[in-house]
């Protein structure tokens, strides 16, 4: 329980720091404030990692990082999984009239600058996000708030992932010249989110399930690399998708949009994700090696 406290103590430090500084950077850098901020908590929560955990080659297997012979094979499985399956449920989405052929209107330079965007930010995100949630948070939850539970650990991650997400689906209002308490607006955000929950639920409900699934495929093999591929591939085909395909999103709540998560059909395709997965992955988790105890 003292590390537990010790945990919530550096994760408040670390958005009361990033509200402060977030309005300082924000005169001085082209992003926009909700970016800023959000980008300053996980830089500050790895300089907090860097700062109290001792680095040696046990942290790195510890939390699942280490390369191994079937690393590049985990990265691979998972992202072909992702866009595979994504693909089939934007087929579905068409058969059943909630999507169409909608190629947009680009330049071949709009085409190459929209296509390395989202290439690039399916290669930082996931990684970052992968180290973080699954990485750094579930191995904190597990082994000293759970005390070894790792079904546990995966419900209270996931939840926790899912929260955090909600800061991008209600968007408070920042003024012109954001301030303290704007960046206090942001960190209540997934609260206020809670407060509107007939309209977030069902996404929250999604990306709780996608946050099961890549705990699922780090605790079944050992290692991060197949979760960061998943997520890779399905943060590229929800960037993408879009440029391609337009959604109607008729009955959102039962056949989702393009995010997928965020209705009854891509709950069904998020947990074939993971039942493929589930047998994909088992040489390879058969064959990892144990993850020592903190």
């Amino acid at each position: 329980m003292k590390g537990f406290l010790k945990f919530i103590a550096v994760f408040v430090s670390i958005l009361l720091l990033s509200a402060v500084l977030a309005p300082v950077l924000y005169d001085l850098l082209p992003f926009k404030f909700e970016k800023i901020f959000n980008r300053l908590v996980m830089i500050l929560a790895f300089l907090s990692i860097a700062i109290f955990v001792r680095v040696g080659r046990e942290t790195f297997v510890h939390y699942g990082i280490d390369w191994r012979k079937d690393s590049a094979a985990l990265l691979r499985t998972g992202f072909l999984t992702g866009i595979v399956v994504l693909l089939i449920f934007t087929g579905t989405e068409m058969l059943i009239g909630n999507a169409y052929w909608g190629l947009r209107d680009y330049t071949w330079s709009r085409w190459i600058q929209k296509i390395l965007g989202c290439f690039l930010t399916a290669i930082v995100i996931a990684p970052l996000e992968e180290f973080f949630f699954r990485g750094f948070i579930f191995t904190s939850l597990r082994d000293k708030l759970c005390r070894g539970n790792v079904l546990l650990g995966m419900v209270l991650t996931s939840l926790f992932y899912s929260s955090v997400h909600f800061i991008a689906l209600r968007r408070p209002a920042i003024g012109a010249d954001p301030g303290f308490m704007d960046s206090l607006k942001l960190i209540a955000a997934p609260v206020q989110s809670f407060a509107d929950w007939h309209g977030v639920w069902p996404a929250a409900i999604g990306l709780f399930l996608f946050g099961m699934v890549l705990n699922y495929t780090v605790v079944r093999t050992r290692s991060l690399y197949a979760a960061i591929g998943l997520h890779a591939g399905c943060v590229l085909y929800v960037r993408m998708v879009g440029y391609f395909i337009g959604f109607l999103e008729h009955h959102k709540f039962l056949l989702s949009s393009k995010k997928v998560y965020d209705g009854v059909l891509g709950w069904v395709f998020l947990l074939v994700i993971g039942f493929l997965l589930s047998r994909f992955l088992k040489k390879a988790a058969a064959a990892s090696p144990a993850v020592p105890k903190a």
